[in-house]
């Protein structure tokens, strides 16, 4: 059993996140099988010559074994602590002694009071360099704010390693209700004088502040402040509170307010995603930065009261606002590999093992294919250089996002009531302005191409890439085609003051991998579909056959789609964690609210080829996130990888040169291509029972009668009660039916119509199953006798195939 030694500071009365840190990664040890414990320092950084006391006790420490026993590793956490002695000792960094570091940059450090203040800033500058350069092992950061804090100050590369909050486990939605919640700590770096000043502007809001001053003086002040300010019945304080009261609050809150200033992680911001809520923080926040967008998983505004205040306006007064952010944070968390499993294995070393591939051979990490060191830095650039999106064609007539929005009136309705147009919504141009790069770079993908008319698959308003399009190509003919439930037309004009081309647009409705399109034959020379083939549940070869149908002879088609094979993913994979880029369950969005598949880049090559297009280009780009992993990219280069086709998102471009061919075979159980038809009764004699049914073939493919996937019927019986009874499988059909081809199958039931139950026809597909799992053949139902029943399937041939 492996020993291992968490070494941290201790400053007496003082319990915050640096102490809980340490606690959970002690049990979280413990949990998967080692033998942990703390080893506490205690720490006391002033007057400067007890600093240097403290500096050189922590130097004479050993902590390699006690009573004899060997420590097998030790982690540090905090400094000094992290300066005792120990020949395995991995860094997992908190943060450093900012005094000598940040907040001496800032001006804020009591070390400049300090006569030695120079001389002891240097001292721990030369310390903690020394001390990391003598692991033997990669120096992990708990966020990439510390970990940049690293690089800029001593040029040490750190690896960003989160973990979860101390409460992850027991934290859960609830409702969105009338308040706004301020956690934590209560000391000066937390800003509380931020939001109690922002309640000034926002009449509508109020807070719950828990947590306990460590200087009561600080807290009193903060009293007054509310009571200065006129809000203090507007703000409640719950003081000190145990775990069970804080997931309440969290549950239940309208939002999560958190104002510090350069924080190094925050575990408010996590527990506010996990709980479903949005947060309200500032741009010099530091941590929370790193989890928080401006508009999507909350607000980031500047660290002023009337735009803290405005922001909590905004989430006051609309709980639908509240409710997209919140879950769009809890969506990011779920994606973010936040999990004690993979910290545990990354600090006791498992993650550093060899990794090996079926069919590959085997590699040290630190050798190319060629027998070269690899330099983890060298590897980190070629995997960006590689997967970096192409710059904005020149001529977009918009810098970002805002500049778009600001140019047109996506929204018809106030014109039509005479009314000025709202401000820009700050959630809606913060989501789109997450796309922008991948606008741009889908963009780039249609350079060089003339294209007058275009279908876009899957649109959804506002239409804002319709307007790059409108003015790439001037006097386009744009449509669209989305789930509905009616066609919704738009004609969206430029806002007075804007050279810029406006556009008509009407989208169509129809299930893109169910229904046909209803557009005729070679109809447009672009069909796109960006960010919709990962939501197709049942058959994206469907989708690549209608849009060859309805390009022109040579038109193009253009998909973007997550690569469940980008670096990213792999990352995920190799650590235990699903590689999808969205793969949580989203209830209200039904069977298309989440990824239901994700693509290698290969894949797409292989199912448009399949549907009779060549490809033109296959690229990938990291579009949204240009983090990477240093130890993933030494891997993929020491393994010779096509890096080109390990970015987060692919871009396919293919040109229709022919007719389907068939399905693909390795992506389909069964052929989907022919499993489309309609059973219908159409003609009934009562006085004698004798029914006759017309079998029609609606799809693009004949439909052999014997061997695999032959077509065949389920004839099924249900009882009066509504229990099925009876399954058999059969073969009525005579003749081999060919693309809107039709046959009549005749048979006798039940010539009274009392006490019957139902027999119910599914068309079939020999080996794979009934066309109605596809929605496209509806079954048919027919009052019908147990004895009738019988009767019927006692006649009726078997199909002359294994099913």
């Amino acid at each position: 059993m492996m020993r291992v030694g968490v070494l941290r500071t201790q400053v007496p009365f003082v319990s915050g996140g640096a102490e809980r840190h340490s606690v959970g990664l002690v049990n979280a040890l413990e949990a998967r099988g080692y033998e942990a414990t703390e080893i506490t320092l205690p720490f006391k950084w002033y007057p400067g010559d007890v600093l240097a006391d403290h500096i050189a006790a922590a130097k004479f420490l050993d902590v390699s074994e006690v009573e004899g026993v060997k420590i097998d590793l030790a982690v540090g956490l905090k400094f000094p602590a992290w300066l005792a002695r120990h020949p395995n000792m991995v860094f997992w960094v908190i943060h450093q002694h900012r005094q000598a570091y940040d907040m001496w940059e800032a001006g804020t450090s009591d070390l400049l009071d300090d006569p030695q203040g120079e001389a002891l800033r240097a001292l721990i500058h030369e310390e903690d360099r020394a001390a990391f350069l003598a692991s033997p092992h990669p120096i992990y950061a708990n966020s990439r704010n510390v970990a940049d804090r690293l690089k800029r100050h001593l040029g040490t590369a750190a690896t960003t390693l989160y973990h979860p909050p101390p409460n992850a486990e027991l934290l859960r939605q609830g409702d969105y209700g009338d308040y706004l919640f301020v956690p934590g700590r209560i000391n000066a770096s937390k800003r509380l004088e931020l939001p109690l000043q922002a309640l000034v502007h926002a009449p509508a809001s109020r807070l719950i502040i828990a947590g306990v001053a460590e200087n009561p003086a600080y807290q009193k002040r903060l009293y007054s402040l509310a009571h200065e300010l006129g809000v203090a019945g507007r703000v409640e304080w719950l003081g000190r509170v145990d775990d069970e009261t804080l997931v309440r609050y969290y549950a239940n809150a309208r939002g999560v307010v958190f104002t510090p200033q350069d924080e190094d992680y925050g575990y408010i911001t996590l527990e506010a995603m996990i709980s479903g809520k949005p947060v309200v923080t500032t741009k010099d926040a530091g941590g929370p930065l790193e989890f928080i967008s401006d508009g999507i998983e909350g607000f980031v505004v500047d660290p002023d009261a009337k735009a803290l205040g405005d922001a909590f306006t905004l989430l006051s007064e609309d709980t639908a606002i509240a409710e997209r952010m919140g879950q769009a944070g809890y969506r990011r968390y779920a994606q973010s590999n936040i999990s004690w499993d993979h910290v545990v294995s990354t600090l006791t070393g498992q993650a550093h093992l060899p990794v090996t591939f079926d069919a590959v051979p085997k590699i040290d990490a630190q050798a190319s294919e060629h027998g070269h060191e690899v330099c983890t830095e060298d590897a980190v650039r070629q995997l960006r250089a590689a997967v970096a999106p192409p710059s904005s064609p020149e001529n977009v007539p918009f810098a970002n996002i805002n500049e778009l929005l600001e140019a047109y009136a996506f929204d018809e309705l106030p014109a039509a009531l005479g009314r000025d147009e709202p401000p820009i919504d700050a959630g809606l141009s913060g989501y789109l302005g997450t796309h922008w790069t991948r606008f741009m770079s889908t963009l780039r993908q249609l350079e060089g191409l003339e294209i007058s008319s275009a279908l876009d698959v899957g649109v959804f308003p506002p239409l804002v890439f319709q307007a790059l399009l409108a003015n790439q190509f001037p006097s386009i003919d744009l449509h669209g085609l989305w789930e509905g439930p009616n066609p919704y037309a738009q004609s969206v004009r430029p806002r007075p003051g804007y050279d810029v081309d406006g556009f008509e647009i009407m989208l169509e409705v129809a299930n893109g991998e169910r229904d046909p399109w209803p557009y005729p034959d070679e109809t447009f020379d672009l069909v796109t579909g960006m960010e919709i083939l990962e939501h197709l549940a049942l058959d994206p070869y469907f989708f690549f056959c209608e849009a060859a149908r309805v390009l022109k002879p040579g038109g193009n088609i253009l998909i973007t789609t997550p690569n469940v094979n980008s670096h990213r993913g792999v990352w995920k994979a190799l650590n235990n964690v699903a590689p999808y880029s969205f793969g949580i369950f989203v209830p209200t969005g039904g069977v298309y609210g989440r990824h239901n598949r994700e693509y290698a880049p290969t894949e797409l090559d292989m199912l448009g080829r399949s549907a009779g297009f060549e490809t033109v280009r296959l690229q990938t780009f990291d579009v949204y996130d240009r983090h990477i992993e240093p130890e993933l990219a030494n891997l993929l280069v020491s393994r010779g990888d096509d890096l080109s086709l390990r970015g987060e998102n692919i871009q396919y471009l293919a040109k229709k040169v022919s007719s389907p061919k068939g399905v693909p075979q390795s992506l389909y159980h069964g052929d989907p291509a022919r499993m489309h038809g309609v059973l219908q009764v159409v003609a009934h004699e009562e006085e004698t029972g004798l029914f006759t049914i017309s079998v029609r073939n609606t799809s693009y493919g004949v439909w052999p009668l014997e061997g695999d996937r032959a077509t065949c019927v389920l004839a099924e019986w249900v009882d009066e009660a509504g229990v099925l009874r009876h399954q058999h499988l059969m073969q009525p059909l005579t003749e081999v039916l060919s693309p809107g081809g039709e046959a009549r199958i005749r048979f006798m039931l039940d010539a009274q119509k009392q006490n019957l139950g139902v027999l119910r026809l599914h068309l079939y597909q020999s080996g794979v199953g009934v066309f109605s799992g596809r929605g496209r053949a509806v079954p048919l139902s027919i009052p019908c006798s147990h004895s009738a029943f019988l009767t019927l399937v006692d006649k009726t041939p078997l199909p002359r195939a294994k099913v």
